[in-house]
């Protein structure tokens, strides 16, 4: 299995990328474009010439892949493959992606939302290795959770599990991107920061960076918003803890970009809102895969694929 290649596939709402690699996550080569997001046929076809494109850089034919795996916004049908208009890929509706790429190549496809192919990759490769019971949680523009119970990747009835951020905390609360108030995501996230940012030093353009950055300097504003976030990040992952008894939670994007000032705060958080017995032994922890995590993510999710 070790000299097989993988063709991992990664759309997000801005720039898709597609990696050759190995089932050690090895990534070979890569090429990636903008994404067309209000055009699915348009995108698809991007993604099309970019599979062949990393194909003639590394210098190897689409016949010597064994796999496609791809990693992409929810939501989506895992079993068939078909994309239902994630809110970053507005124009994504009703997309039979995995049925278009098996036969454009024909190869063996499986498609997950990125949540779960990044649980599995940090759970195969990075800061989950060794858990048997763990989550990794996206903390970006939203909030979503990969959840890895048993050692085995945890879907739901319907694929929908780990959802967590749309959980409501605060009954009219404020307004999330889902429509409903009050949500983990719309006071803990990156775009929540982002939007008390604006809302408290009342200026138009101002980011969760920037609340980082000032934060960071002192500000007393910018530390308020940062310990509001990282109180709601805690209590959120209080209510997963208790529920499922985890061994380790793993922190992606803003967790990571900003661990010195968003980690204590969120694991204090966390403790304060859990039994003693089911904190005991819990580690939670920024992801390891860095810049990489898309890439091997989308190669996690091809793995079934290639067993022997």
């Amino acid at each position: 299995m070790t000299n097989k290649l993988i063709l991992g596939i990664d759309i997000g709402g801005t720039k898709s990328a597609v990696v050759i690699g190995t089932p050690s996550g090895a990534v070979l080569a890569r090429a990636s474009a903008k994404t067309d997001a209000e055009n699915w046929r348009s995108g698809v076809q991007s993604l099309f010439g970019l599979a062949r494109d990393v194909c003639r850089d590394y210098g190897c034919q689409m016949s010597e892949i064994t796999a496609v795996g791809v990693s992409c916004g929810g939501p989506l049908d895992f079993e068939t493959g078909i994309i239902y208009a994630p809110p970053n890929l507005p124009g994504w509706e009703a997309v039979p992606l995995k049925a278009l790429l098996e036969a454009e190549f024909g190869l063996k496809v499986a498609v997950e939302n990125d949540a779960n192919a990044t649980a599995i990759a940090e759970h195969r490769w990075g800061a989950g290795a060794g858990c048997r019971d763990m989550a990794f949680l996206t903390m970006g523009t939203g909030i979503g959770a990969g959840l890895i119970l048993n050692n085995q990747l945890y879907r739901g009835r319907n694929g929908l599990a780990g959802e967590i951020g749309h959980m409501t905390l605060v009954p009219n609360g404020p307004l999330c991107l889902c429509g409903r108030r009050g949500c983990l995501e719309a006071l803990a996230s990156g775009t929540a920061i982002g939007r008390m940012g604006r809302e408290r030093f009342g200026e138009s353009t101002v980011t969760a960076h920037d609340v980082c950055d000032r934060a960071r300097l002192g500000d007393p504003v910018a530390r308020e918003i940062i310990a509001e976030a990282a109180y709601f990040m805690g209590l959120g992952l209080a209510g997963l803890l208790q529920t499922l008894n985890l061994e380790r939670i793993v922190l992606g994007t803003l967790a990571v970009h900003a661990a010195d000032l968003l980690l204590e705060p969120i694991r204090r958080s966390a403790q304060e809102n859990c039994w003693p017995l089911v904190w005991a032994g819990v580690t939670i922890v920024p992801a390891a895969l860095g810049d990489s995590a898309q890439d091997k993510a989308a190669l996690a999710v091809a793995l079934p694929l290639i067993k022997t």
